[in-house]
């Protein structure tokens, strides 16, 4: 009689341990399920790298504005600014300049900025060899791409000096300025506000330099300033949209379509210009290079493409 009591008593203690660890089993399970669902919510998605917005540049007034030298001390807030202006621009960088900013080019091309190349060193390129004009340019689009993933497609040449044979050796659309802030030269913020805002065109490139402070310090009121002339700010890119841009030649600024003519007049005198005669050139004058430097090829409205000197011996 004991015996068997006693073998009720395991019988029964056997079954509840195995409810206990079916019970804790599950439990486990279901705990474990909630945590993997949990996970699943609040893992972030990918975050796709934003990109510059559609802009019709044909229609919309369109103005790149370009920074050259950098990246440099200033050049994070100057992101900062044209952040805040929804403002996109167009950076040439030295190559030199690239190591220990690798994220300012990351953020630039993050932010929906172009990356461009403005050699290596900052040399004269029409004062070095073909070979040499190779290195600087693929030893900087070498640095850039590592940098930020991308590859730069254009290339402004130091000083604006350039010629035949060195835009053969560049092999890139060479993009030069309509608009010039001489803001190396008078680093005045009041000088840069009135020539950044009153200068600029339609279609035109204006030309800042990101490693001057002035500059920089200026480029709140600039936006602002365009802003109320009705521009949208974009990049090199953007401002050529439609046009093939060739390698080795020159640009200044983008085409943009002639007015339809006006009617005549019931005298049969056309209104407005004589017919051939535009009413008003590009402002901002003939584009002009730093101290030192040879002055770079006055700006036209249309074409936009300088045509090439003769072809040059090659050093």
């Amino acid at each position: 009689m004991v015996r068997s009591s006693y073998s009720v008593v395991l019988v029964a203690a056997g079954v509840m341990l195995a409810a206990f660890a079916c019970e804790d089993t599950n439990g486990r399970e279901r705990q474990t399920a909630r945590q993997r669902a949990a996970v699943k919510t609040i893992s972030p998605s990918p975050t796709p790298t934003p990109t510059a917005p559609p802009v019709d540049c044909m229609k919309a007034k369109c103005v790149a504005l370009t920074f050259d030298d950098g990246p440099g001390e200033h050049t994070a807030r100057l992101l900062d600014d044209l952040k805040a202006a929804g403002g996109r621009a167009t950076f040439f960088m030295l190559g030199q300049n690239v190591a220990g900013n690798e994220a300012l080019l990351k953020r630039m091309v993050q932010e929906g900025h172009e990356v461009a190349n403005h050699s290596w060193s900052h040399p004269e390129m029409t004062e070095l060899s073909s070979s040499a004009v190779r290195a600087e340019v693929q030893r900087t689009n070498d640095a850039i791409q590592a940098a930020s993933g991308v590859r730069p497609t254009m290339f402004r040449p130091p000083y604006g000096a350039t010629d035949a044979r060195v835009g053969r050796a560049v092999a890139m659309p060479q993009i030069l300025w309509s608009v010039d802030s001489l803001d190396w030269q008078h680093r005045s913020v009041s000088t840069n506000i009135r020539i950044g805002t009153s200068e600029p065109e339609s279609g035109g490139i204006v030309l800042f330099h990101d490693i001057h402070p002035a500059s920089v310090d200026a480029i709140p009121q600039v936006l602002s300033g365009l802003k109320r002339r009705g521009f949208t700010f974009v990049t090199v890119s953007q401002i050529f949209q439609g046009q093939t841009l060739k390698p080795g030649h020159q640009y200044l600024q983008a085409e943009r379509p002639l007015p339809k003519p006006k009617p005549a007049s019931p005298s049969g005198t056309p209104s407005g210009s004589p017919s051939g005669t535009p009413s008003s050139g590009p402002s901002g004058g003939p584009g002009r290079a730093p101290s030192g430097g040879p002055p770079s090829p006055s700006p036209s409205w249309t074409p936009s493409a300088t045509p090439l000197a003769p072809s040059a011996p090659a050093s």
